[in-house]
């Protein structure tokens, strides 16, 4: 393992309120040292980043991975390479594998695989209820111990009440966040797109925003009376902001996260019934994306996360209601992010980080997102000023759907480190 210094760039880590020109002293995969012009010492390799910005390795909470049961589609292999080029160093792998993460053994193969390929850190979250059916718990204690990060039933929301109870108080038990899909499946059954103007003008079945409002409730309900940890996976309206903002003040255990598909983009995407626009849940109308926005300000919101969806292209082409769901998006996410939040004056780059590096990892318990002194070095480094156009075809992902194809944005790692050790020069993707 090699020792360096980053030298000239602009180090910004909000957990430890850094944002100032420094240079960086990693050894053996751990950062030693951050200050003005350190002194490059014999046997320690200097990286001149002069001009570049310095954060902490990204991390992103919700990522479907495909592998086992759809390596057509995406693999541990192409979502860690696709995640580093993104400036992503950790990732939190949906359960919704074949099999589902349900067991021990599915949560240790998924580690194995992750550790033979030394790419970025993986961290498995199990399925809460047996092949995320929603009748029988799965066993959480057992897949702790083998690893998982937290417990959820991701692209399916429990439904039984009493199931999602006794969920909560084993998680809590077993010291878990619970992250909860809420999504009412009585009031979305059918509906392929945001109820609204677009939905009609199209005359295709729409879901309205009460289908997920109505299930974060349960949700903030119970974890108020279990004491459960709970994180609320990305969410789409202004009420979902509101009840969160609301059960936060009473004392709730709950975090939140949105994606940049609802920051980014409206309904207006799946005019013309384009499919790539079609995300579980909707992307919605304007009202809802200022809403998330004005609640990322107030950290109501305090992670983003891609939900990480690849498919194969073909997929995407069927008739709208016949279509998947979902986009990909790891590689482009910090620059969608960065362009629409950071350049406008939204936010600014220390809270957008804040979202994608130390907050993140508070949720599931993980020594990650930070540049403390003798912390792990994971490390990346972005040329801000980067201009690039988003094209699936040019990604290390194997999916071929892509909602934000031809968008030009502002942001591009030069130099990914996971515990010292650069990642985009083993895959090619150093600039």
């Amino acid at each position: 393992m090699t020792s360096f210094v980053l030298t000239g760039g602009h180090v910004v880590d909000p957990k430890n309120n850094i944002d100032k020109k420094c240079d960086i002293l990693v050894k053996n995969g751990v950062i030693i040292k951050i200050s003005e012009n350190i002194a490059v010492e014999i046997g320690v390799e200097e990286i001149n980043v002069s001009g570049k910005y310095i954060f902490p390795g990204l991390i992103d909470l919700q990522v479907h991975l495909r592998e086992p049961g759809r390596e057509d589609k995406e693999t541990i292999e192409s979502g860690l390479k696709s995640a580093l080029c993104g400036g992503i160093t950790s990732v939190v792998s949906m359960p919704n594998t074949t099999p589902v993460t349900d067991s021990q053994a599915a949560v240790e193969f998924q580690i194995s695989r992750a550790e033979k390929l030394n790419l970025g850190n993986l961290y498995p979250a199990g399925a809460i209820t047996k092949g995320q059916k929603g009748k029988e718990i799965s066993e959480m204690w057992e897949m702790k111990n083998s690893g998982i990060v937290a417990t959820t039933d991701d692209g399916v929301d429990v439904q039984n009440e009493g199931i999602l109870e006794k969920a909560m108080e084993y998680a809590k038990t077993h010291d878990l966040v619970l992250m909860s899909h809420c999504q009412n499946e009585a009031l979305s059954a059918g509906g392929v797109l945001h109820e609204g103007d677009i939905s009609t003008k199209l005359a295709l079945p729409g879901i309205s925003p009460q289908a997920e409002d109505l299930a974060v409730y349960k949700n903030l309900v119970l974890a108020e009376k279990t004491g459960c940890k709970l994180h609320l996976l990305h969410n789409s309206t202004k009420e979902s902001v509101n009840l969160i903002k609301q059960f936060k003040a009473r004392g709730v255990n709950v975090s939140a996260e949105t994606c940049p598909q609802y920051l980014t983009l409206t309904d207006t995407i799946c005019d013309n019934y384009n499919t790539q626009g079609k995300m579980y849940p909707p992307i919605r109308s304007q009202d809802h994306q200022d809403a998330l926005i004005q609640g990322l300000k107030e950290n109501t919101i305090s992670v983003i996360s891609t939900d990480h969806a690849p498919h194969l292209a073909f997929e995407k082409e069927k008739p709208f209601v016949e279509s998947v769901w979902g986009s990909v998006g790891v590689e482009c996410s910090f620059a969608l992010c960065y362009t629409r939040l950071v350049k406008t004056g939204e936010l600014s780059l220390s809270d957008l980080l804040a979202k994608m590096t130390f907050q993140p990892a508070d949720v599931i318990s993980v020594k990650r997102g930070d540049l403390s002194i003798g912390s792990v070095a994971d490390i990346a480094v972005f040329d801000l000023e980067k201009e690039w156009e988003i094209k699936v075809d040019e990604m290390q992902t194997k999916g071929g759907n892509c909602v934000f194809e031809g968008m030009k944005v502002f942001g591009k790692p030069t130099h990914v480190f996971v515990a010292g050790d650069e990642k985009l020069v083993k895959i090619g993707k150093n600039e």
